[in-house]
């Protein structure tokens, strides 16, 4: 039976191949929107001269990192709809340079969130609640860059066609999220994920499917540790865990 940590990565999958080019631009105004409110927090809340320089400096080299990234992300997927293998192998560059690129994004979130924690307590959660927002954009970002790189690990076993068609059979079996408000979300994932690893044995190629995203997928401990997070008590409970251990 799969267990949290799978159904977790099962449900970061579905975001990743549901996010085609149309969803992604949608997400890329979202994000200049909730950039655009992370500077402005700062002039508002901060401190004035060197701070709000500072500020402004490291949000500027965030939107750089992420405009490189999406742009990397589109150029994955653009090689997998094209069917051809050079574009593949670019892709696969792609796919390299995206990791060099999340990398440098772990670091200025973490100056960020440094940054942050000068912020006074009385206005904590008002950014957290930001710090939330923005940190959602990025696991979709994250989601839609690991399923295409499952796509093409599949892809060097099977055909376009084939990929695709497994590709909507698992999605088929995941909970739509219009259709199950109010409901454990987690237990329809449970039950989504035990009747496709029944399904595993039954069906070729679905048996490859689950080892390509659990390889490429990160589990929820491998994002905490890569700190891809700016919320200042999450950072602050982590640093008295760690500390504790």
């Amino acid at each position: 039976m799969m267990n949290n940590k799978q159904t977790h990565i099962l449900a970061r999958l579905e975001i990743g191949f549901r996010m085609d080019a149309a969803h992604l631009w949608e997400l890329e105004k979202d994000l200049i929107v909730t950039l655009q409110s992370a500077r402005h927090f700062g002039r508002a809340h901060g401190s004035a001269g060197e701070w709000n320089t500072d500020w402004h400096r490291q949000w500027d080299n965030v939107e750089g990192i992420l405009q490189r990234t999406r742009v990397l992300v589109n150029a994955m997927q653009d090689a997998i709809e094209s069917r051809d293998g050079v574009r593949t192998e670019e892709a696969l560059v792609a796919w390299d340079m995206i990791q060099l690129e999340d990398a440098r994004l772990v670091a200025a979130l973490g100056a960020i969130r440094a940054q942050a924690s000068k912020l006074s307590a009385d206005i904590r959660q008002d950014w957290n609640a930001l710090a939330r927002t923005f940190e959602l954009h990025l696991e979709a970002i994250h989601a839609c860059a690991q399923a295409s790189r499952v796509k093409l690990e599949l892809l060097e076993k099977h055909s376009k066609k084939d990929v695709d068609q497994l590709v909507q059979r698992v999605l088929t079996k995941l909970p739509n999220p219009t259709l199950t408000a109010g409901v454990d979300y987690q237990q329809e994932y449970d039950r989504a994920a035990i009747e496709l690893e029944r399904e595993q044995h039954e069906y070729l190629g679905l048996g490859d499917l689950f080892k390509s995203f659990w390889q490429w997928f990160e589990s929820p401990e491998e994002r905490v540790a890569k700190n891809r997070f700016l919320r200042i008590e999450e950072a602050e409970d982590r640093r008295a865990l760690s500390i504790a251990d």
